[in-house]
């Protein structure tokens, strides 16, 4: 008997102990790696007051961050194709402990700067990789259902380290948000360096969607695979409406804030900083919610077809926008309905609205990152879902300067009106991508 009849083989559905490994080994590590890049807003405050820097000085820091993030995002899915996605993403994890570790114990500007963006480049290892690792092992029609649960996870590791590295500020000052996050890091990295595994093969399997594996190791991702990748047609829109998500996506998070809270004279919605917040982290909700939902929609409604569910979520985001983007009006309706705990009819269509536009945009990414797999082929969707990201994280660059200059320039809901056309826009260009 052959070494491939006596490999077990993979079946499509079920839920087989080693998958199950690799993939919560991968998302977990994952959901870490957001430990060491979304801990700097929990520390600002405390970075500022004792140097001394303004927001336009810190905000260099973070401008540094997404600009680099991007280049990495680049570079790292095709080098996850080529050299394996597991190596890729321990060597992110372990280059984002050193970075944050070194961010910590620094206290000159041109050192925030420097570690902050070697930092952006390690973080950038994650998610194109371990995006190549689902497409291994998962068939192509269960593509959507998992990346919801991946992109889910990352919501909840963002919600989660503002807790951890929050209390660690309060507790021990801002240099500890450096020094805890990065821990959680690496443990996880060390679960991940036994667990984790590329493919199915590399666990000793065959696979039934696909034919049995032969002797011979997987053909190594080149230079040509990722001008394919880079110039492809469908895939150049999946980018374009990339982009559009994450400058939405950006623009939610940037800036509805300060929408919320600036005062009606000024062009805001008049609400305390708190119920401003409280509104607008409804978005991240929305976001782990609907990441489950649309992965679940694009497999079993549209039987593994991206296209309809990207176009829907959109639209779904766009709508709410619009409503959103008639200004402090909207908190009069149904004002004579008394509710409990200072609520009203208004404040809480305002909520619902952030939730659905907030969370749809965010959970969009699930069937935008299923896309290069469908159209490159899993041996280049790493490379694909690295490019998107890049692409992506420039839209998030835009969302910054270009978005604050329109705010300043034709005031903040013209803002919030910019958004749901963008993501209108990139509906459009969703819809020319369909088969």
């Amino acid at each position: 008997m052959s070494d491939t009849d006596r490999r077990e083989v993979l079946r499509a559905g079920g839920f087989h102990r080693l998958r199950m490994q690799a993939f919560f080994s991968m998302s977990v590590l994952y959901l870490f790696y957001y430990f060491c890049k979304y801990n700097l807003g929990t520390a600002a405050k405390g970075i500022q007051d004792e140097f001394g820097y303004s927001n336009r000085d810190f905000g260099m820091v973070t401008t540094i961050f997404t600009l680099v993030y991007a280049a990495g995002q680049f570079a790292n899915g095709f080098l996850g194709d080529r050299y394996g996605p597991k190596r890729i993403m321990l060597i992110g994890a372990l280059g984002g402990v050193v970075a944050n570790v070194c961010f910590g114990l620094s206290g000159v500007f041109w050192l925030f700067i420097l570690f902050w963006g070697v930092n952006a480049y390690f973080s950038s290892c994650g998610w194109a990789p371990g995006s190549r690792i689902l497409f291994n092992w998962f068939p192509e029609k269960r593509w959507g259902t998992w990346m919801g649960i991946y992109n889910a996870l990352c919501y909840t590791g963002g919600g989660i380290v503002a807790i951890v590295a929050g209390y660690a500020v309060y507790r021990w000052g801002w240099r500890s948000a450096f020094f805890i996050s990065p821990a959680f890091l690496l443990v996880m990295g060390v679960v991940f360096l036994f667990y984790g595994k590329n493919s199915p093969r590399d666990a000793g399997l065959d696979v039934e969607w696909e034919p049995p594996e032969s002797s011979q190791p997987p053909r190594r991702t080149g230079g040509r695979d990722y001008w394919i990748a880079f110039t492809n047609l469908r895939m150049n829109l999946s980018y374009i409406s990339g982009f559009g998500a994450n400058f939405v996506r950006w623009g939610i998070i940037s800036w509805m804030i300060k929408i919320l809270a600036e005062p009606v004279p000024k062009g805001g919605f008049g609400l305390t900083l708190f119920a401003a917040a409280a509104i607008t982290s409804l978005a991240h909700w929305g976001g782990a919610v609907f990441s489950l939902l649309l992965g679940v929609v694009t497999d079993r409604v549209f039987k593994g077809t991206r296209w309809q569910t990207i176009v829907i979520g959109f639209v779904l985001s766009a709508l709410p926008l619009f409503y959103i983007a008639q200004g402090p009006v909207i908190l009069d309706y149904a004002s004579s309905i008394a509710l409990p705990w200072g609520l009203s009819v208004g404040l809480l269509l305002l909520g619902a609205a952030m939730f659905v536009s907030g969370g749809m945009i965010q959970a969009i990414q699930t069937p935008l990152f299923d896309l290069p797999g469908d159209i490159l082929g899993k041996e280049r969707g790493g490379t694909g879902v690295g490019i998107m990201d890049g692409w992506m994280y420039v839209g998030a660059s835009f969302a910054g300067v270009f978005l604050g200059w329109w705010l300043d320039t034709y005031g903040l809901l013209a803002g919030v009106t910019l958004m749901a056309v963008v993501s209108l826009a990139s509906a459009l260009a969703a819809f020319l991508i369909r088969r």
